[in-house]
């Protein structure tokens, strides 16, 4: 009889904790603080979101491409400063001749010739850069001479710049833009294959993700790849718009995190303080001057018409919207490899068309 009352006082218990940690989960479910919703960041959560980010990534980057492609192919605005520079009909931003008889690109098409195997050759040239470059700071960090998140970050702030450094190396063809979009292309399936499951590389994932879960790639990362794609195969290297949407999700992106762990404390910023001041103002110096730097380079190479001077001021008007909207406490809904390059093509459209 005594065993038996002990019996039902046991599973009572059992019962009662197993209703308190219902009613826990419920309550965390229903309205998680910032230190659960930290937390959910794990392996589990990273599987159950993956197809939603993933779908939402397509469709953000799908309607900024259909935007800036809507004002590309409209009437310049007359009241524009920027009406003497209409992109849309000339070849030179879908890969063409250079508009101006430049030393450097003659020199290159006498060396390299001019054609699909010159553009073949540059891709794979493009290709095996980017994964060397990779490589090496994942070298640097299994040596520990660079910290692992340190290395993720510079990796994420200089892969983008390095790419588009290579750009001059294609041909003035039609299609060279694709050869070119075939780099990040192939990075980006390699993610998703490893993120996914279907290929496993344990070096890749500890390189490129934040606590070494495989599925991590395929949000930023592979984001990242798709943003780089749409940037070279649709706007390539006439298009300050493209340029500033390429310079501020790589250089302005990477460079804010990587500051903002350095001289972030103490000046968060008032409305998020994930952010601080000290990230917001690396974030627009180095994406503003980054996108400055390529302009001035794709002018005096001759693809561009527009000149760093006058597009200096609607690119810091650029900068400084994508400064804002990467400070806005928006990281748990929208991405911001997302949300810059988004904003910086279609504002970047408006203003210089």
């Amino acid at each position: 009889m005594m065993a038996t009352r002990v019996h039902l006082a046991h599973l009572s218990i059992n019962r009662k904790h197993r209703s308190m940690a219902g009613a826990v989960t419920v309550r965390l479910g229903v309205a998680p603080n910032r230190a659960c919703r930290r937390k959910l960041t794990s392996r589990d959560a990273g599987r159950i979101h993956t197809e939603r980010v993933v779908a939402c990534a397509y469709a953000v980057c799908v309607g900024a491409v259909a935007l800036g492609e809507v004002s590309r192919r409209t009437t310049p605005i007359p009241s524009m400063p920027s009406t003497r520079w209409a992109p849309a009909p000339s070849p030179r931003t879908r890969g063409g001749a250079p508009p101006r008889a430049v030393a450097a690109v003659e020199a290159l098409d006498a060396i390299l010739g001019d054609g699909p195997t010159r553009d073949a050759g540059a891709a794979l040239g493009a290709a095996v850069g980017a994964y060397l470059w990779v490589k090496l700071f994942d070298l640097l960090a299994s040596k520990k001479i660079l910290e692992r998140k340190l290395s993720r970050k510079v990796i994420h702030t200089t892969s983008g710049p390095f790419f588009a450094l290579t750009w001059p190396l294609f041909s003035a063809s039609p299609t060279a833009c694709y050869f070119a979009a075939c780099v990040p292309a192939l990075q980006a399936v390699r993610l998703f294959c490893i993120g996914s499951g279907l290929i496993t590389n344990e070096n890749a994932v500890r390189a490129v993700s934040r606590e070494g879960d495989k599925s991590e790639l395929l949000k930023g990362p592979f984001i990242y790849t798709l943003v780089l794609v749409i940037t070279t195969a649709l706007y390539w290297r006439g298009s300050p718009e493209g340029i500033a949407a390429l310079a501020l999700m790589c250089g302005g992106d990477g460079m804010a995190d990587i500051v903002g762990r350095r001289l972030g404390k103490g000046n968060a910023l008032p409305f998020n303080e994930d952010k601080s001041f000290a990230g917001s103002a690396a974030f627009f110096a180095v994406g503003f001057g980054m996108s400055l730097g390529f302009v001035a380079l794709f002018h005096s190479l001759g693809y561009m018409d527009v000149d760093a001077g006058s597009a200096a001021g609607r690119l810091a008007v650029v900068a400084a919207a994508c400064t804002v909207a990467e400070a806005l406490p928006v990281t748990g809904v929208l991405d911001d490899n997302i949300s810059v390059p988004a904003l910086a093509l279609v504002l970047g459209s408006v203003l210089f068309h």
